[in-house]
């Protein structure tokens, strides 16, 4: 029996090591990642390192490999610059040769005189690595081959202490939110490094806080629509379609999405609008009847839970509804008289398309008038041909009052049709044309996906490549940015951020279990650039004086440099950096 029972203890422990858990004596946990893919050579020999932890200050626009002894400088101190209630980011990096059983850090109050920011305002994050790939051509079929798979760092996980194996590198990033009210000043602290409880090193960490201020997201301007997945959340989480579990893992993941400033909330209101491009193809959340006498009814519960739900968090601009121009033009909906689901194919401004559209947009736009969301809610469609769309647009003129959202080519005609224009990164339409749009309250934005290698939001992605994003959308003054998959994930997206058509990440940009990104947090870097430069250039604007017009040019120049030819000469990150100078102005 004893033998059993030590058997069974054994096991438990082994269990704890293998999952990312938290052990309940220490508080440490350990990530069950994968194993690099390809052989590492590393540069330098681990051997040859000191014993212990080794740390130091890195960058947040690197992402630092588990399997090689970073290049840091080893730089002990860092200043972050930052608007009042601005996000600002840094990272520190700890290797070692030996395994350390609890890597932790504890962050100070950071002080200015009498004034302080404090140590809660300061998040740490174990940077957590997952299988990616290279850009493969692109969109299209791909294989999952092991020549092209390697490790990056990307997740970003919050936990009391990490076990660090042996020869290994860990990124400890930190989001720094400096609060709304704190004095302007410069504000010092340190950053202790911890192992197993016993203090390794003491970093120091300064914060230089300007005299302007950035507002909360939910005011920011940047028209940010990231598509929402929540059939991918009930998968992840094992739980049922729309229960009380799923909203409430839903409410981290997506509250999350609202403090970066989102404006959307995607709505499916087909079955697989995308057919099945994401490995969790999204429902109706709009029942369609064809009752016995031939009329149609239509169930709008859980529309209207999911509305709300996300109003409730804060997303609330917009409403884009997916669509009456699916791929393959495959409609569903339920025959009272047959007693079972059935589905047709039929395309825009024929019989059949009517027959099922013109009854919902009539009975949608009342339906929506009572809720109080008309105003708010368009028909959105994703890269559809002219002539598909062109039906589709005459028979919601037809029909209702609702805008229209719509991911296409920039023309005049179509333009005057659309509300909310988003245009690849590459066709981005003129100056003059965008400010004829928003002079008639329409909206145009850019995008990238699969087709794009650089700038993107992949896995394997510069990671300023997130903030080039924001200042590309200043610089052509769009009103902000567009990426078709905030969460759809992949079979295990922890473990490889890979899928069957796509480059590595392009399906998501957080991780189950509310976790952000380094990607989602550069991202979110940009639009804070984007709204500051806004706020900075109204107000140079409206001094009369030399050394503000001196500033103005300086940042037109800057700004000139935004364009996707630039960035495949520099790099986006040699642009971000002296970009981000002319915002330290102070007036």
């Amino acid at each position: 029996m004893k033998l059993f029972i030590r058997l069974g203890t054994i096991i438990a422990i082994v269990t704890v090591l293998l999952s990312c858990r938290q052990n309940s004596s220490q508080d440490v946990i350990t990530f069950d990642e994968p194993e690099a893919p390809q052989f590492v050579s590393p540069v330098q020999q681990w051997e040859k390192l000191n014993g212990g932890v080794q740390v130091a200050w890195g960058s947040s626009n690197e992402r630092y490999h588990r399997e090689y002894i970073p290049v840091t400088g080893n730089k002990e101190n860092i200043v972050c610059t930052g608007w009042k209630n601005e996000r600002v980011y840094a990272q520190l990096v700890a290797w070692s040769n030996d395994s350390v059983p609890a890597l932790s850090v504890q962050v100070s109050d950071l002080k200015s005189g009498k004034d302080v920011i404090k140590a809660e305002a300061i998040k740490p994050f174990f940077v957590r690595n997952v299988i990616t790939d290279e850009f493969l051509g692109g969109c299209g079929y791909k294989t999952k081959k092991q020549e092209t798979a390697h490790l990056v760092a990307d997740c970003l996980e919050e936990a009391p202490a990490l076990y660090m194996r042996e020869k290994s590198t860990r990124g400890v990033w930190f989001n720094i939110d400096i609060p709304a009210d704190v004095p302007a000043g410069s504000y010092t602290g340190k950053v202790s490094v911890m192992a197993q409880g016993k203090k390794v090193k003491d970093l120091s960490l300064s914060v230089n806080v300007l005299d302007m201020h950035l507002p909360d997201p939910a005011n920011w301007q940047y028209h940010l629509d990231l598509w929402q997945n929540p059939y991918a959340v009930a998968r992840m989480h094992n739980v049922e379609l729309w229960s009380d579990k799923h909203f409430e893992y839903m409410k981290p993941l997506y509250k999350m999405l609202a403090n970066a400033g989102q404006k959307c909330i995607t709505a499916s209101i087909i079955h697989k609008p995308w057919g099945g491009q994401t490995y969790d193809h999204f429902e109706s959340m709009v029942k369609h009847t064809l009752k016995a006498d031939g009329t149609w009814e239509f169930d709008y519960s859980i529309f209207d839970k999911w509305i709300s739900f996300m109003m409730d968090l804060g997303i609330k601009e917009q409403i884009n509804c997916y669509t009456m121009v699916p791929w393959g033009n495959k409609f569903y909906y339920f025959d009272e008289k047959l007693v079972r689901d059935t589905s047709f194919t039929a395309k825009p401004a024929t019989e059949k398309y009517a027959w099922y559209w013109a009854p919902f947009l009539e009975d949608f736009t009342t339906h929506l008038n009572e809720k109080g969301w008309l105003e708010i809610t368009a028909i959105a469609m994703d890269e559809r041909p002219q002539e598909e769309m062109d039906g589709a647009l005459k028979l919601i003129a037809q029909h209702s009052k609702l805008k229209v959202a719509s991911a296409a080519n920039y023309s005049a005609g179509l333009s005057e049709q659309i509300y909310d224009l988003c245009v690849a990164l590459r066709h981005v339409p003129s100056e003059n044309n965008i400010e004829e749009r928003r002079e008639k309250g329409q909206k145009t934005t850019f995008y990238v996906c699969c087709s794009e290698d650089r700038p993107n939001n992949f896995t394997f992605s510069p990671p300023a490549e997130g903030v080039w994003q924001g200042w590309f959308s200043y610089a052509k003054k769009l009103d902000g940015m567009l990426r078709w998959a905030y969460n759809s994930w992949v079979e295990d997206p922890v473990q490889d951020s890979r899928f069957r058509t796509w480059p590595g990440g392009d399906t998501f940009f957080v991780y189950p279990g509310a976790k952000s990104s380094i990607r989602f947090e550069k991202v979110r870097e940009g639009i804070q650039d984007y709204e500051k430069l806004k706020i900075l250039t109204q107000k140079l604007q409206k001094c009369d004086d030399e050394k503000a017009r001196e500033h103005l040019e300086k940042i037109e120049d800057v700004l000139n440099g935004f364009n996707a030819e630039k960035i495949k000469e520099d790099g986006a990150l040699k642009q971000v950096l002296k970009a981000k100078e002319v915002l330290k102005y102070q007036l």
